[in-house]
């Protein structure tokens, strides 16, 4: 059996329009890494989408530490009631265990 010690995974969905500005910001606040998939459905925003890629909806996760996933989700909330409230966003997070070899969090 492995030891493992405790992680925090933030999942992100997100416009697709404003995809770029969110990756960039994760690893500018600590993350070591992220990834993210095309995803669909349905909430209270229209769907802009990114006219270059054609995506409409991502779905980011990112493994990281408590604390930057805290800051992480700090930065999206504060986006999600300010001057990008007009794009589809949502965010959210939950406690992981990862293997205490991983090399992917922030320390």
């Amino acid at each position: 059996m492995f030891a493992t010690k405790a992680a925090r995974r933030v999942t992100i969905i997100v416009d697709g329009a404003i995809k770029a500005t969110i990756l960039d910001k994760i690893t500018e606040l600590g993350a070591h890494g992220y990834n993210y998939v095309e995803c669909q459905g349905k909430g209270i925003h229209a769907i802009t989408g990114d006219p270059y890629s054609g995506e409409h909806l991502v779905r980011i996760e990112v493994i990281t530490t408590p604390e930057i996933g805290a800051t992480i989700l700090d930065y999206i909330h504060a986006m999600q009631f300010s001057h990008l409230r007009q794009y589809a966003l949502s965010a959210f997070a939950d406690n992981v265990e990862v293997d205490v070899r991983d090399q992917s969090l922030s320390e």
